[in-house]
């Protein structure tokens, strides 16, 4: 690897780390470059804002969901299977992910949140997009789906599953800025709405597709609310003294 990449990594790891910890509004491209002991220069030989950093960062973050699940994806029994497990992978909302996730959320209200969103999923089609399309052209070759355009219908489906997360996270942002728990019972009926578009598409059985893994989707959003609590407690704290 050229000095210029390693640095370039370097940089973007260290400002995951400082956005996930300290918030991106919190975190300053001076905090970034103080940790890594090193010029403006060097940041914006790289990035042209903190933004675009954001952005990259986010564009590694899909690609490594993907790395993380293909093996399994491709241990799958069936093509549709393996297009569950690749869709659900696509969905930020592990609680695996929770310090990312806790980072995100914040910035989705911010002016420029619906178009950060717009980026994100934008990152997550880039990196999924081919390995969608070939699941559900082996899908149609094995006569587990019926549909024509492999292409397009890849596209749509993308779509519908970024769609979806995003939905759920406004729901959850919406619910937690009024200091109320999320009712998993809304987020479930829209993923069916979701999971019900997605089959139909394909002409699989219903049942099929699952999107959400529900137990930890529970288990996600009660920490998501405990951090939140605990975040803006601690704000409400450094604001009186």
């Amino acid at each position: 690897m050229k000095k210029g990449d390693i640095k370039k990594q370097e940089i973007i790891q260290t400002a995951e780390s400082l956005f996930c910890r300290n918030g991106y509004e919190q975190t300053s491209i001076q905090d970034i470059l103080n940790q890594l002991h090193t010029s403006k220069g060097s940041f914006y030989h790289h990035f042209v804002s903190k933004e675009a950093l954001l952005e990259t960062i986010c564009l590694k973050r899909a690609e490594q969901s993907l790395d993380n699940i293909l093996k399994k994806s491709e241990e799958s029994q069936s093509a549709t299977e393996k297009l569950d497990i690749l869709l659900t992978a696509m969905i930020p909302l592990h609680d695996e992910k929770l310090s990312f996730i806790m980072m995100l959320l914040p910035i989705f209200i911010l002016p420029d949140g619906k178009s950060f969103k717009s980026s994100y999923c934008d990152s997550l089609r880039i990196i999924f997009h081919s390995v969608i399309r070939d699941t559900i052209d082996e899908g149609i070759n094995a006569h587990e789906m019926i549909c024509e355009n492999s292409d397009v219908l890849s596209d749509i489906i993308i779509s519908l599953t970024n769609q979806l997360w995003v939905s759920m996270c406004d729901i959850i942002i919406k619910n937690e800025t009024e200091s109320k728990e999320t009712d998993l019972s809304v987020l479930l009926h829209i993923t069916e709405q979701y999971r019900n578009s997605v089959e139909r598409l394909l002409s699989v059985p219903y049942g099929s597709i699952i999107l959400i893994d529900i137990p930890l989707l529970k288990g996600l959003m009660d920490q998501i609310h405990i951090h939140w609590n605990t975040k803006n407690t601690k704000l409400l704290k450094e604001e009186k003294t």
